[in-house]
């Protein structure tokens, strides 16, 4: 029963209850994929995505309907597994995503994880960030186990520069990794067409600044944007260069944004 609905959770079938009975929610994947198709230009059928801190899909899920073939990166176990029911296994047809049950880090080897629970939206390979939220509990109602962290695991760790090298260079890289963006940055070597990564304010503006300039340095002509949400989409009306967009992030009030980088 669970994977007969994992795999509902991605179908026309579920598009069609949702219709009727959950139309907000469809209408809110749906301005994700307008979203997307209008921020990445260029973008063809077939073309590759990393969803690198895949949890269950929900942005594969987005990524797929865009046309893509995304390669999705989970090192949660229960998550991988929910990934697999929902868009390979029990499918005459199964969805075009290669599932890689790995951290992405600035080094391949193993590092320890921080657990919230199984299938938690806030593991974390951050220390930093498992503190934060203990710390502010009441801030985050939703996708966690009680935030209190108290197993830890080790998990085998993979590079940006590794998953290209097994799969091809990808049109676009979306990094979810609850406070580890900046390693996963420094495992990347040379400049792909269109990236993103989160970064929680005020607390990691710091890290946010390192991850610019980490871009910066691939690609000195690459321009920056962002977001609050999709529905508002970028925020800023052109893309502007790393130097720029450092003072705007030094500014920036919000406690939550997701900055999109560019090249040529």
């Amino acid at each position: 029963m669970h994977s007969l609905k994992s795999r509902l959770k991605s179908s026309l079938i579920r598009d069609a209850y949702w219709a009727v009975v959950h139309r907000e929610r469809l209408q809110s994947l749906r301005q994700e994929v307008d979203f997307y198709e209008s921020v990445l230009a260029g973008f063809k059928q077939g073309y590759l995505v990393f969803d690198i801190g895949a949890n269950e899909g929900a942005k594969t899920d987005v990524f797929l309907r865009l046309g893509a073939r995304v390669v999705a990166v989970e090192p949660d176990d229960a998550c991988c597994r929910r990934l697999e029911e929902r868009f390979r296994e029990f499918r005459t047809k199964p969805r075009p995503v290669t599932i890689v049950t790995r951290a992405v880090s600035s080094r391949v080897g193993t590092e320890e994880m921080l657990i919230d629970g199984p299938g938690s939206a806030v593991n974390t390979m951050s220390p930093k960030w498992a503190d934060t939220l203990k710390k502010n509990r009441a801030s985050f109602a939703h996708g966690h186990c009680g935030l209190e962290f108290n197993q830890t695991r080790l998990v085998r760790t993979t590079t940006i520069d590794e998953l290209i090298a097994h799969h091809g260079i990808p049109f676009f890289v979306k990094i979810d990794v609850e406070g580890y963006e900046l390693s996963v940055l420094r495992g990347l070597h040379w400049p792909v067409r269109y990236l993103s990564f989160e970064v929680n304010l005020p607390e990691f503006r710091p890290e946010g600044l390192k991850c610019i300039r980490v871009l910066a340095e691939l690609a000195h002509s690459g321009r920056f944007n962002y977001i609050v949400n999709c529905a508002e989409g970028l925020a800023l009306k052109d893309w502007v260069s790393a130097e720029d967009f450092c003072v705007l992030l030094g500014r920036c009030s919000e406690r939550s944004i997701e900055i999109f980088w560019k090249t040529n």
